[in-house]
């Protein structure tokens, strides 16, 4: 079974990758104290990351941005002491939650890059677990969740399942497919 450091990882995200994945091992762990993930697009924050953290072999991590649907990131709208303020003033607004991921194979290999979008829109006020950001403030389409309660319910998205789906295959391991 492969092994993989899932860096700046989480519980709620280990499982739903276990559920896509499930012949990918991975332990969970943190950044480095003091890391700032500040670059503006979401790709660089997730090289960042890898690049940042100790280990330098076997490692992947991901990022998110959320835009509005003709590309203006909204993360400079938002930071943690206004989450509702946020969702009072953008609710409703169709948006795109962009997700991507960078995997370092080996100690000197170059960064590779797997991305997916979901479509949606700000939610009305956020909801599920904190420490998943964002998803507590967007609802996929055709859904009447968060996709923060989504993962807490367990259920794994199509563009969650599209990203990491990719990483699989890049990794030689097989997927499920539901």
């Amino acid at each position: 079974m492969a092994s993989y450091v899932f860096i700046d990882g989480n519980d709620l995200r280990a499982a739903e990758l276990a559920q896509i994945v499930p012949d990918l091992a991975i332990t969970v762990e943190g950044l480095q104290s003091g890391f700032s993930t500040s670059a503006p697009e979401p790709g660089q924050r997730a090289r960042d990351k890898v690049r940042a953290h100790p280990v330098t072999a076997g490692c992947f991590a991901e990022a998110v941005d959320l835009t509005t649907v003709d590309g203006k990131s909204l993360r400079l709208e938002l930071d943690t002491e206004n989450e509702n303020r946020f969702t009072k003033w953008w609710r409703e607004t169709p948006a795109k939650m962009q997700l991507v991921i960078a995997l370092r194979r080996e100690q000197g290999a170059d960064i590779e890059v797997f991305a997916a979008v979901c479509e949606g829109r700000i939610a009305d006020k956020p909801a599920g677990p904190h420490k998943l950001g964002w998803d507590r403030l967007f609802v996929p389409t055709g859904e009447d969740f968060t996709l923060a309660q989504l993962c807490e319910a367990g259920e794994v998205v199509a563009f969650r399942r599209q990203a990491y789906a990719a990483l699989a295959r890049a990794l030689g391991l097989v997927p499920t497919d539901a």
